[in-house]
């Protein structure tokens, strides 16, 4: 059995049914392992992640709690199988020179890793089953090169819409109209986060719920073209980095569980793209994908 050290890459949240993935990362490689639970169980591994405090201890809190003091140690957790479409974890632990083994959920073994900062591994077995390998220049998974985004010289060809919501086909037609008037030949990051902030939808609301002014947003964004309208490029159609943005989107998408690119996946696309305007301004304002993962969390958890 070749172990493959893992580490946990982000915690996503499907927004239709409200479960959570936690997307795990080979360490010195680029596949991808998500594991779905249910919204408590991948709380409990988000609420460590995040340092939230909790007034009362948690059933993993009590776990661990308990681990010490029978004076043991977590030596590490592996991923161990998959069978029937359900994982299998194990927990490892040392008591005195005794090794113990112990079943468990992934779940719990992950929550368990969390709070003791030990190790993660899965089996290579299950890596090759069902692992997703991302390319290193698109940032799509490798097994989905086939059914890549096709664009067209000024966006998205027709035939491949209906992977978008109607929501974001508005944002992404409005991002070519923003482009148009500001007499640009090329779509940029810029012009599609300002279609994206003029639109009411899940992602602006997020942005608001992380204090973040959309007016003053929209302008920042504005400046940042007028000043440099070409730092993405001046191709005709959509930039490189546009074009990756959708690549991520669609790849958040399929990892949160959802058929269709929503304006949230285009968010957390905007600011996976390392380069260009979008990304810029978004890092700036400290937005990161872990902010977004948890805003949406709450938003569809709320009563």
């Amino acid at each position: 059995m070749a172990n493959v050290e893992m580490v946990i890459d982000s915690i996503r949240v499907n927004v239709d049914n409200n479960q959570r993935a936690v997307v795990l990362k080979e360490k010195i490689a680029e596949r991808y392992l998500p594991i779905w639970m249910g919204p408590a169980e991948g709380d409990a591994i988000a609420v460590t992640l995040q340092g939230v405090s909790i007034p009362r201890p948690l059933t993993h809190d009590f776990v661990c709690a308990v681990i010490r003091a029978l004076r043991a140690s977590v030596q590490h957790v592996i991923i161990s199988d998959l069978k029937n479409d359900n994982f299998y974890a194990k927990t490892l632990l040392k008591r005195d020179k005794e090794i113990l083994e112990i079943d468990c959920r992934p779940s719990d073994a992950l929550a368990v890793a969390v709070r003791f900062g030990i190790p993660i591994f899965a089996d290579d077995k299950v890596l090759k089953k069902v692992g997703i390998t991302l390319d290193s220049e698109t940032g799509k998974s490798v097994e989905q090169s086939s059914a890549a985004v096709p664009v067209s010289k000024t966006g998205v060809e027709p035939s491949r819409l209906e992977i978008f919501s109607e929501s974001t086909q508005d944002i992404l037609e409005r991002a070519e109209s923003e482009a148009k008037s500001l007499n640009h030949s090329s779509i940029s990051t810029g012009h599609l986060l300002l279609a994206l902030l003029k639109e009411v939808n899940v992602a602006t609301e997020i942005l608001k719920n992380i204090g973040i002014d959309l007016i003053k947003i929209q302008a920042d964004v504005e400046a940042s073209l007028a000043v440099q309208p070409n730092i993405e490029g001046n191709e005709p159609g959509l930039t490189t980095a546009v074009k990756k943005v959708i690549q991520l989107s669609v790849e958040e998408a399929r990892l949160l569980g959802n058929e269709r690119v929503k304006p949230e996946h285009l968010l957390i696309g905007l600011v996976r793209q390392n380069d260009g305007i979008a990304a810029a301004l978004l890092r700036n304002l400290m937005i990161n994908p872990e902010r977004i993962y948890i805003e949406l969390i709450r938003l569809y958890t709320r009563p």
